[in-house]
Parts: structure tokens; sequence; C-alpha cells
């Protein structure tokens, strides 16, 4: 009988949403135990997945027989978790943001440098179809030289003013805009391009104040939208090109694009995880803005145990979550098979050493905007 991949998770937020009903897909996976404070959510965490055990104390959870630990937790409490979790033994998925500042993240790459298990960061956007499509295209040549990235992202999720005050508004906590999608791009963009030079940032808080518990007024310290440049540099494919992300989570709609603009295509993916390619020799050469681009749908090619879990993901909810539920599941995928064969190391995952280089990256943005000039990694 073969044996069944025992999960665990610290927190029931985001893993009520993409990791648990990721790991429900996988055959021979078993989801073991949670632990979230609040007992109302962590009840109905455990009757949603058929979990049988939930604890108060994340640390309780640690003396379960379990092969893998995530942990879901806001960012100020990844450090002191992680490293139980790893010191147990344990292999860990971490949410991004890494941590909460450098010298956490790296003491938490001192400790999961001993660690016997596996020792990963939740990018998972590296794992979707199309992305790995586009690495593919871009380290193949097919686009030619990269000229820039840009990167425009949309949200509607925080533009409320009545919505709550919580963790995600106090940046002594690593809440914001940069920390929480800011993160994801960055690596994205160290994945597909490489490392990154230096930053230019400006952060921005549109909704100043926001209501307790009490419905009392509670300032805002974290940022609700930012605009960030980088320059990458020799350890890149694009040396000394630059890259835009424009990031607001107070929107009026819903949009993502992610862009990468070569000699010969420029390809871009969507918010529904879509990639799109545009040729350069099929440009207009005027300035009129008529004629829209010609974008042609590029289809990624899987392997057979892909194609089947690309299946199950489209009659499951992580459908309905966008590309970060579902870039999740592939690489989900990854970590069981790589968890079945005992492992060391997930090749193209993010791991913790991944996390301490975004980490300066955030943090230079956070000094470029305080200084109000451009900030060296």
């Amino acid at each position: 009988m073969k044996k069944k991949i025992k999960i665990g998770f610290l927190g029931s937020s985001w893993a009520k949403v993409a990791q648990a009903p990721a790991f429900s897909l996988m055959e021979d996976v078993e989801l073991s135990a949670v632990a979230s404070p609040t007992e109302l959510h962590r009840q109905k965490f455990m009757k949603m997945f058929d979990i049988s055990q939930g604890f108060a104390d994340w640390r309780d959870l640690l003396k379960c027989d379990l092969d893998l630990v995530c942990v879901t937790t806001p960012p100020f409490l990844h450090a002191a978790m992680v490293t139980g979790v790893l010191e147990s033994g344990k292999s860990v998925l971490c949410e991004k943001p890494f941590a909460l500042n450098i010298a956490d993240a790296t003491t938490m790459v001192d400790v999961a440098s001993t660690a016997s298990g596996l020792a990963l960061l939740d990018h998972q956007l590296r794992f979707h179809p199309s992305v790995r499509t586009m690495k593919q295209m871009i380290d193949g040549g097919e686009i030619g030289k990269v000229y820039e990235v840009r990167t425009v992202v949309n949200l509607a999720s925080r533009n409320r003013p009545d919505m709550p005050w919580s963790w995600w508004c106090d940046a002594s906590k690593g809440g914001g805009a940069l920390h929480a999608i800011g993160s994801h791009l960055i690596d994205m963009n160290r994945y597909l391009i490489g490392e990154i030079a230096e930053v230019s940032c400006n952060l921005s808080t549109s909704i100043p104040y926001r209501p307790d518990a009490s419905g009392n007024s509670c300032a805002v310290t974290s940022d609700d939208n930012f605009a960030m440049m980088m320059k990458f540099g020799p350890s890149s494919v694009a040396l000394g090109s630059s890259s835009l992300m424009h990031v607001t989570t107070v929107g009026a709609y819903t949009w993502f694009s992610f862009e990468v603009v070569g000699s010969l295509k420029t390809i871009r993916l969507d918010g529904a995880g879509k990639l799109w390619e545009v040729v350069s020799d099929n440009a207009k050469r005027g300035r009129s803005l008529i004629d829209a681009p010609r974008w042609k749908h590029v289809d990624p090619i899987l392997p057979w145990d892909e194609l089947v879990l690309q299946e199950k993901i489209r009659q499951s909810s992580l459908a309905v979550h966008g590309i970060f539920a579902v870039g999740f599941a592939f690489l989900a995928h990854r970590i069981v098979k790589a968890l079945y064969n005992q492992e060391k190391t997930l090749h193209d995952a993010a791991g913790f050493s991944d996390g301490l280089m975004i980490q300066k990256v955030l943090q230079a943005g956070i000094d470029s905007n305080r200084l109000r000039s451009w900030v060296k990694i």
C-alpha cells in the first residue's frame, strides 16, 4: 500500500482558498491537521476538508506525524513558525512575503541550510503552465533580445473605505501592496529575466484610515498602491534593461498584465492565465492607435500527468480564484512528487535563498520611497 503524504496547515485563510483545495486534488495525500487561533475558523476548515486534528496553538501541530507544513499566516509570524517546523524535521512551504525583514529572512535561510526537509517559498506562478512557457520562449531566444518588462495589476480588493483595519494595514507587520503583490512580481522578474540591481519606488496610501472592530478610525501605515521601476543586473538576460510595475488594490475593477517586450516578439500573461504573443514584424509603423495589436494565443504543452491535473482544476473551486490558485495546484503536484521520491530540492521552485533576495528588493523599494532616489540592491 502506497504511503500517504500528510499535510498540515498553520493558518486557515489563504489555505482555505488555494492550498487545501489544491492538495485535495492529489492522490495519496491526506490533509491531516490545522492550527488556527480562532475556533470558529478552525472548526470550519476542519469540516470543509475532513481534517481530524485541529489546534489553537501552532506548536501543538508540530507534534503530529506530518510530511509537509504549509505556513499561511501573516509575515510577522513566519520566522518563528518556519524555524519550528524545520527543527521538527518536517518539510515546509512558507507563504509570501517570506519574512518581516532581512534579518528574519537571513535567520530562516540559515536554519533551512541544516534542515532535513524541503524548505520552499510559495511563489506558485513559476509553475503555472503559461509562465513556464514564457521562460522557455525567453531562454530559447524565441522573443529575441529582452528590451523591458511591464506589469500592471489593478485590484478592487481593498477599494471600500469601510473595509476593517487588519494586520494588512500595518507596515510594521509586513502589510501592504508592495509586500503582498510586489513580492510575487519581483519573483516573476527574477525567475524569467534574472537578478535585479537597483530600484526606484513610490508607495502610496489612498485610503489612510479604516475602522477597527469597534468602529474606531485607525490609521493605515501600509501602502495600498505602488509604482516601482527596477533595473536588471549582470546576472540576467537583460543587463541594464528596466522592469516597470504598477499595482493598486483600490481600483474599480480587476486587471492583470505581465508583458515581456523582446526584439522579435512581445509576450503577455493575462489574469485568466492565458499567454499571448504579438510579432514585431506585424506592427503598424505609424502612430495610429486605431488598429489593435494582433495578439495570438499561445497554448502551453503539458505532460500527460499535468493534463489530468489541469482537467481536475477546471472542475474545482480553484478555477474561479485565478492564476495564483491555479498555479498553486501545479506547485502542489510537484511538491507531492518530490516528497514521495524523498528529494531534497525541487527544480525551479523558489527556495529560501530566493526569499532572502526578494526581501532585499522589497527593502530597497521601501528605502527608495523614503530617500526619493534609486537604491542599489
